[in-house]
């Protein structure tokens, strides 16, 4: 599976509703999958299975081992906008994410409201 095909699978989906059959394929695939978690939490499923703090948005810092919450000691990094960001379609989200990682990005709704703009990357991709 691509990140774009995955990217495609989850657009649409609903806030809490899991990831279900997907999860294990993205595993298998060196998939990450970046969505938000309440008001304060950067959740990382898929090749990575982690959580970063991003209360009121922030960075979280990450390698291909997990997050690192006083961002110093890794590699990467994804900036999370939080209630004043805008998807790529001009959409309003609660959570939206600004990366230099090559990604694919979908919607996850809460109701009929943008909620978040998830991402999807490959791990090989990070530094």
């Amino acid at each position: 599976m691509t990140a774009k095909e995955l990217a495609n699978r989850l657009n649409g989906m609903q806030y809490g509703a899991g990831f279900g059959d997907v999860l294990e394929e993205a595993k298998k695939s060196g998939l990450v999958i970046v969505t938000g978690e309440s008001d304060d939490l950067m959740e990382f499923d898929g090749a990575i299975y982690d959580d970063g703090g991003c209360f009121g948005g922030g960075r979280v810092y990450f390698d291909r081992d997990g997050v690192d919450q006083e961002g110093e000691e890794r590699a990467n990094c994804i900036q999370a906008v939080w209630s004043n960001g805008v998807n790529r379609n001009g959409v309003p989200a609660t959570w939206i994410y600004k990366t230099g990682i090559p990604c694919e990005r979908f919607d996850v709704f809460e109701g009929d409201a943008l909620y978040c703009e998830g991402l999807v990357f490959l791990v090989e991709d990070l530094k």
